[in-house]
């Protein structure tokens, strides 16, 4: 066999244990990765049924009025100072 194909058996096999080891690393993925999928499958239902978020708020709203308003503050200053960020990163400013 000449030097060219002993090379590139050599790299092949090196190729194919990479592949092998990469796989075996990546088991570890499988559960966090399966939780972001339902994560966004949920999301995706409820961008599809609205109406399930909003009755939600609604209830919330009704039963607990101060707290929701706490939350609503809260997540307007949030939404506020990400704005701001951004705007400061990108240099819209």
């Amino acid at each position: 066999m000449s030097a060219i194909a002993l090379r590139k058996q050599a790299i092949l096999a090196r190729i194919a244990r990479q592949r092998r080891d990469l796989a075996h690393e990546a088991q570890i993925l499988k559960p966090p990765l399966a939780a972001i999928g339902k994560g966004i499958a949920f999301a995706r239902y409820l961008k599809e049924h609205p109406l399930i978020p909003a009755l939600a708020a609604a209830a919330l709203f009704v039963l607990k009025p101060a707290r929701t308003f706490r939350w609503l503050k809260r997540g307007w200053f949030f939404w506020d100072l990400y704005k701001n960020a951004r705007k400061k990163l990108t240099g819209d400013a």
